[in-house]
């Protein structure tokens, strides 16, 4: 019971990364704001955490929309009466190379990946700055470390992310709120399939990813959750402004 008492929001928590860490940071004792813009997802992320005797609050939310944001925090700390730690972890992805990238792909990439962000940490660090501290986790990406084809307007966001994170670590630190960064590699959810299923062989594209991993395999989505987890225990009180890969070894070859 890691989290016993902490309430936490998770932001992308109808499917995948934000799904895993959900029910890993109920079952260490969290009480959780299920954050995500398909409402049914949330919903039902919320009733899988309670008929397993947790506690969890499903919103439907677009991250992309500060009022949105700003409404889900009001609603934590009316709920519950604080807000311990905030996961960003909501995003999405575009593949086309860039001379086929639209003006509206790219504002609905920065809209989540970025600019979701950066409206959490705006009101979390509000919030916070009135409690005396708390955690902040960003989803950024191994793709905001390193370059990959057909990937250059959400490496674009990614990157910003990172540098965001590092910036606002700098600036908050001194007033107990922790800031870093999980930079996932290939992990096995909808989105990374949705990938898969743009090539003619989605299966071969899928061999093709995996034989890019040292570790012979795409992530699961409980190994970026029990890395959120470290980040937001005690256990990572000197880690500020960090970005903590989690990608196979991926970006080591």
């Amino acid at each position: 019971m890691r989290l016993d008492g902490k309430v936490c929001l998770i932001t992308g928590a109808g499917s995948g990364i934000g799904q895993a860490t959900v029910e890993r940071f109920a079952q260490e004792g969290a009480i959780v704001v299920a954050v995500d813009i398909n409402a049914d997802a949330a919903q039902m992320t919320q009733e899988t955490i309670e008929s397993a005797g947790g506690h969890c609050l499903g919103l439907g939310v677009d991250v992309s929309d500060e009022e949105q944001v700003m409404g889900a925090i009001a609603d934590t700390v009316q709920k519950f009466g604080r807000l311990d730690i905030l996961f960003n972890n909501a995003g999405i992805s575009v593949l086309k190379p860039i001379i086929e990238t639209t003006e509206a792909d790219l504002d609905k990439l920065l809209g989540v990946n970025l600019k979701g962000v950066f409206f959490g940490c705006k009101h979390g660090i509000n919030q916070m700055l009135t409690q005396g501290g708390g955690t902040i986790i960003n989803t950024a990406s191994e793709l905001g470390i390193v370059g990959q084809p057909l990937y250059s307007a959400y490496c674009a966001t990614k990157g910003g992310v990172l540098a965001l994170t590092r910036a606002l670590a700098a600036e908050w630190s001194a007033q107990n709120i922790r800031i870093n960064a999980i930079c996932p590699g290939p992990i096995d959810t909808p989105m990374i399939h949705a990938e898969f299923n743009l090539s003619n062989d989605p299966m071969a594209e899928e061999k093709a990813a995996v034989s890019t991993i040292p570790a012979g395999r795409l992530g699961k989505p409980d190994d970026i959750a029990r890395v959120a987890l470290f980040l937001a225990t005690s256990d990572a009180d000197f880690v500020h402004g960090a970005a903590i890969v989690a990608d196979g070894g991926k970006t080591i070859i």
